[in-house]
């Protein structure tokens, strides 16, 4: 059943049975784990059938959750909230199981030898139980399980408010000025003549990137940062109180260290550490583009204003694109058409990782889905593949690599086959005009795929370490890796050609700016992530209870530079920090460090080279987690990794 393609025609009434019946099967499976006496427990009986028993549970309902995000129909996807919310408190129930963790125990006390993926399956198996309360004295145990319940519904319930967002602002064509025309043709309009602006990707950022109105752009970002804030900002501050919660009553001092137990980065000390360093090291870059940009404002408007405001600097940032590089973004997508940029990214990283995409006809959840089968070199099916890349209402609303199944070995000895879509947000087509996609929108687009790689190559014997399923700190790696090739123009090559004559390529003198542009705002670019990920992490490390709103407020201006709007609550839209990221934000740069790294080895091969692409598919994309990944990137680099490669690609060195 694993080897042929999902399936996703689940009406309501089928999801809303799910639970039920999975966890009855799996219910019955752990009784029979928890039952196996101390002297006959072993790794097959108790560590391996705990893995492939939760591995099937999760294979059962991941599916149906997933088209809480996806699907077109409303009713689908309340059932499919009501089951996500049914199995993530289950999941609390699970590794909250004194019976289970007992045999774990058990089986652990006899210290039998084992491999290193074996050894480290079950480490990791006990820590879960651990990090949920168990060990720990019954009164405590069960009220780290009520806390864990309450804290997925609030999580769950924050991620609902801002799919469902319907907020837009009405604009006239006066303030449309300075946006293309497959935008304005594109936007709905109302009964007194006006233009309606989303708060959806495609809307929001040509907006704000273009519109020559400063009214009208402060009057969309306005609206814009301050989302779902009569309710979200209360959802975060709870989920941040209970997370501290939680984390005291299991031992450690807060709820960043909480997290940080089991990744690379290992406690919030060396986080701090790093984001320090590396923002000492980016102050002066940032201040220096800054003056640049608050410059071109006062030419612009005649005003000596040293201050960049949240809705002008992506203004001015692509105006000085325009003005000192000659580079504008409109222009540029023209020759990045959808369908042309998707068969050079296929024709390259097919190349680099020894795979082939093949339009399959396979079951998917709409009819704007394109499915494929991923091929290895010798014709055999690897895994299959989807893309669901234009906004529609009620679905999930940024971009994001969505893992549909885990690679894994499955009893009868045969090897599941993954699935993972890229779910995301591109402009569609206008008109007689094609999807186009903008620069940003090309690098995006890249980085899911890197998640993707890393899904459907992997050879993970266990569900548990299959894929993206790494630490956290390292899952964005693959991702940031596959950005690189955006900027070399032997792939430009590949993936350009104007919609209107396929043949013209992107021109070597638009190649070349876009390269010398790549740094050009960098500072201000990783000051913003450096401040995301400070913030994280103090709304996590705080003592006792955080004013989210004011914190935002004081550390966006100190280290962004940029101030935050009076009136908004930019937080309450902030979906990584209920959505897995929670003290996690910091894993975009440390994972970017890393990635930089592994990439020189690919510059000093050759981006297209094959021999490499092997290597890193078998060394980092392959194991998943069942080694330890500082050390699969030593085996990869031939030494750790450092962050000279990192600095010198963002023009800090």
């Amino acid at each position: 059943m694993s080897n042929k393609a999902p399936v996703f025609d689940f009406t309501a009434e089928q999801i809303a049975a799910i639970p039920g019946r999975a966890i009855e099967a799996l219910e019955a499976r752990l009784k029979e784990i928890a039952g196996i006496p101390g002297p006959e427990s072993t790794f097959d009986n108790t560590v391996r059938a705990f893995e492939r028993a939760v591995a099937d549970f999760g294979e059962a309902v991941n599916i149906p959750i997933i088209l809480a995000y996806v699907s077109d129909n409303a009713e689908v996807r309340k059932a499919a909230q009501e089951l996500e919310l049914k199995v993530s408190q289950y999941s609390v129930d699970l590794f909250t199981r004194e019976d289970v963790f007992d045999a774990l125990n058990r089986y652990a006390a006899r210290k039998e030898q084992l491999g290193v993926v074996e050894g480290r399956l079950l480490e990791k198996t006990l820590l879960d139980f651990k990090k949920n309360g168990l060990g720990l004295e019954p009164r405590k145990t069960k009220k780290v399980k009520k806390l864990l319940k309450e804290l997925v519904a609030l999580e769950l319930q924050f991620s609902k408010n801002l799919r469902e967002v319907t907020d837009s602002v009405d604009m006239t064509a006066e303030e449309l000025k300075g946006l293309p025309e497959d935008y304005t043709g594109r936007l709905k309009k109302t009964s007194d003549g006006k233009y309606t602006v989303t708060m959806n990707y495609p809307d929001y950022i040509p907006f704000m990137d273009n519109a020559e109105s400063d009214g009208a752009r402060k009057r969309l970002e306005a609206v814009f940062n301050d989302r779902c804030a009569a309710a979200n900002v209360k959802l975060m501050e709870d989920a941040i109180a209970m997370r501290r919660k939680i984390a005291r009553l299991i031992g450690y001092p807060d709820f960043a260290d909480y997290m940080l137990a089991d990744r690379m980065a290992r406690n919030s000390a060396n986080v701090i550490d790093f984001m320090e360093r590396t923002w000492a090291k980016l102050k002066k870059k940032g201040r220096k583009e800054l003056r640049h940009r608050a410059k071109l404002k006062n030419k612009k408007t005649g005003g000596a204003d040293k201050t960049l405001n949240a809705w002008e600097w992506r203004y001015y940032n692509n105006l000085l694109k325009k003005e000192k590089y000659s580079l504008d973004h409109e222009k540029i997508k023209e020759y990045f058409p959808l369908e042309t940029v998707i068969g050079g990214m296929f024709d390259i990283f097919g190349r680099v990782l020894g795979i082939k995409f093949e339009p399959a006809d396979l079951p998917a959840w709409h009819k704007d889905v394109r499915a494929y089968e991923v091929k290895n070199a010798d014709g055999s099916t690897a895994a299959y593949f989807y893309f669901d890349l234009f906004p529609r209402e009620g679905k999930y609303k940024h971009a994001a690599c969505f893992g549909l199944r885990s690679g894994r070995a499955l009893a009868d000895g045969s090897y599941a086959l993954p699935a993972a879509a890229i779910v995301a947000n591109f402009p569609g087509p206008s008109g007689e005009i094609p999807s186009l996609l903008k620069f940003d929108d090309l690098v995006t687009l890249f980085h899911e795929f890197g998640h993707v790689t890393h899904q459907i190559l992997t050879k993970a014997e266990y569900g548990k370490f299959s894929g993206t399923s790494v630490s956290r700190d390292f899952v964005e790696v693959p991702s940031k890796m596959l950005e690189n090739w955006a900027y070399f123009p032997e792939a430009l090559k590949r993936v350009s050609g104007h919609y209107k004559k396929p043949s013209e390529k992107l021109p070597d003198r638009l190649i070349k700016k876009l390269i010398d542009t790549r740094n050009m705002d960098s500072g201000l670019v990783y000051l913003r992530q450096i401040f995301f990920s400070l913030l994280d992490m103090k709304y996590h490390m705080a003592g006792g209870r955080v004013d989210t709103t004011r914190l935002y407020e004081k550390m966006m201006k100190k280290i962004s530079l940029i101030p935050m709007s009076d009136g908004t609550h930019p937080q309450a839209s902030f979906g990584h920090l209920m959505g897995g990221y929670e003290a996690g934000y910091y894993s975009y740069l440390w994972s970017e460090v890393i990635a930089a790294d592994l990439f020189s080895v690919f510059e000093a091969a050759g981006v297209m080279n094959a021999e490499t692409g092997a290597r890193y598919r078998d060394l980092i994309l392959a194991p998943g987690r069942s080694y330890d990944e500082a050390g699969q990137v030593e085996k990869f680099m031939g030494r750790p990794a450092a962050e000279d490669a990192f600095l010198k690609s963002i023009g800090a060195a």
